[in-house]
């Protein structure tokens, strides 16, 4: 099974990324993201652009990146959403325990 690349076209310093976790963090970053428009929008007239925007759509469609990053939207909402212990925490520097329930 082959895996996919871990680097980024897009941005002008073309970073490599050390695992999945890290090139997904990227390209949801405003940074990312600012790069991918002004790119797309010059792809119109730049040919050069329109290469990077092509290779880099293809990229995305293969290896199914809008994929992984829904899956790992979904992760973040059920870690967000799972309750915290028993309902009981230590909300003071005392240790005096307070009950939610």
């Amino acid at each position: 099974m082959s895996t996919i690349p871990l680097h980024c076209n897009i941005c002008p310093k073309k970073p490599n990324f050390s695992d999945v976790s890290h090139l997904l963090t990227h390209i949801a970053s405003k940074g990312h993201l600012s790069h991918y428009y002004k790119v797309k929008v010059r792809s119109s007239n730049e040919e050069e652009s329109k290469k990077i925007i092509g290779t880099y759509d293809q990229w995305y469609a293969d290896w199914d990146v809008e994929g992984l990053m829904s899956e790992r939207m979904n992760l973040k909402e059920k870690r967000r959403s799972r309750p915290r212990g028993s309902g009981e925490f230590d909300s003071s520097r005392d240790g005096v325990t307070v009950s939610t329930q």
